[in-house]
């Protein structure tokens, strides 16, 4: 049977291990987490797999990583960054209707990007002795930075596909929160799993085990109850009795009278058309986000470049981009309409993609997802309270769901 197999294949991998000494031991110990370059390798594969098994055993008998003050207050500052960002973009555009270009918002948030990476190099020391001779040498200074710029020029064209991705999926996320509620992006985003793993089964070839696949369906219906409870039908049905005078049905009131008011159809429709706009442009973002997950992994993990080196790449491509739309929607004021509220939302843009590169380089992928977990739960509770967004009890369970989908896809 499975158990029988793997207990053969864990005692096989266990006296193999063995039999290679204790240096090999003293290297694993150091870097339990290792990410196998290859996996046409069976010995590499079955090393992978033994590592694994060591990583889940010590997780079944208590043993949790102790979370330095660092990693607490990155996974703080990305949970906040991550939960303020979405509400007030919902704020900003979908309430206050604010008419600053998402482009030059994009623009402003990749130069802020662009000079940290820039520090972030300028403090990395180079691993090659002759590379560390040859800035020794020139101390940093215009002919080093010349000719790293020189460097990363000629080694950028993998990054414009990502760039062209990105601006993709912000202007999606700009578009869905004007007409969708922030905690109803949020979740419905983590459909970015779902698309990740079939992409990765169809472009990559990787089998994912059955505990992943489970955990993405349960994802996948949590989703779909979410976006069944959150549909105009059930936004604009009467209200009962005994909650007739909640803040959530007093404002539902409101927009149906606005909508009565207009000139455009009625409530129903023009409810729908918002609805239907919001949620297909969410799910479009979060399949671009799988799929630039994939082109990460199969193309850009095989440079040489230190993750700074390619956040600037990213950063001078999408600046070619989003300088020129900016001009193009309010030509010779690109910041145009905006407000403190605009600057804020540039500056939690920026802020977040600097802490994902500190993530990636510095912590684990148990910070990043302790950190989208508090995130979630933070973002549909402010969004409920502060702009009243839909939360029932479907809804919290739903959540819950979406929850513990993503820990044990994580743990498979």
């Amino acid at each position: 049977g499975p158990n029988s197999r793997g207990g053969c294949l864990r005692t096989r991998m266990f006296a193999k291990t063995r039999s290679q000494g204790t240096a090999h031991e003293q290297e694993r110990s150091v870097s339990p987490a290792v990410v196998l370059p290859s996996r046409d390798s069976q010995d590499a594969e079955e090393e992978g797999l033994l590592v694994k098994a060591e990583h889940l055993s010590s997780g079944l008998s208590g043993r949790m990583p102790n979370l330095s003050p660092f990693h607490a207050g990155v996974c703080c500052l990305l949970s906040v960054q991550n939960s303020s960002y979405v509400l007030l973009r919902r704020y900003s555009s979908g309430v206050l209707h604010e008419e600053a270009s998402a482009q030059s918002i994009l623009a402003v948030g990749e130069v802020l990007k662009l000079c940290f990476s820039w520090l972030m190099i300028l403090r990395e020391s180079p691993d090659d002795p002759g590379e560390a001779r040859l800035h020794d040498s020139a101390k940093r200074g215009p002919r080093w930075f010349a000719e790293t710029s020189l460097k990363l020029v000629r080694t950028s064209a993998k990054m414009a596909v990502p760039a062209l991705i990105f601006l993709g999926m912000n202007l999606l996320s700009f578009v869905a929160l004007e007409r969708i509620s922030a905690s109803s992006f949020t979740l419905i985003q983590q459909t970015k799993i779902l698309f990740t793993a079939v992409l990765s089964r169809l472009l990559l070839q990787r089998l994912l085990s059955l505990a992943r696949w489970r955990a993405i369906l349960t994802l996948f219906l949590s989703v779909l109850i979410i976006c069944h409870q959150t549909q105009p039908q059930a936004a604009c049905a009467p209200p009962p009795r005994e909650t007739l005078a909640t803040a959530e049905h007093m404002q539902q009131a409101a927009d149906m009278r606005e909508a009565v008011a207009g000139e455009g159809g009625g409530p129903t429709e023009r409810a729908w058309h918002d609805y239907v706009v919001g949620v297909s442009a969410v799910t479009l973002e979060a399949m671009l986000s799988g799929l630039s997950n994939v082109y990460f992994e199969r193309v850009l993990k095989s440079t040489a470049l230190s993750l700074w080196e390619r956040n600037v790449q990213l950063a001078g491509y999408s600046l070619l981009i989003y300088v020129p739309m900016a001009q193009h929607a309010h030509p010779g004021d690109m910041l145009h309409g905006w407000s403190g509220v605009t600057v804020v939302v540039a500056c939690l843009g920026a802020l977040g993609g600097i802490l994902i590169g500190l993530v990636l380089k510095y912590c684990d992928s148990i910070i990043k997802n302790l950190a989208l977990s508090t995130a979630i739960i933070t973002t549909a509770t402010l969004d409920h309270f502060v702009f009243h967004g839909p939360m029932n009890l479907p809804i919290i369970a739903a959540a819950g769901s979406v929850l513990i989908s993503i820990i044990n896809y994580t743990d498979a």
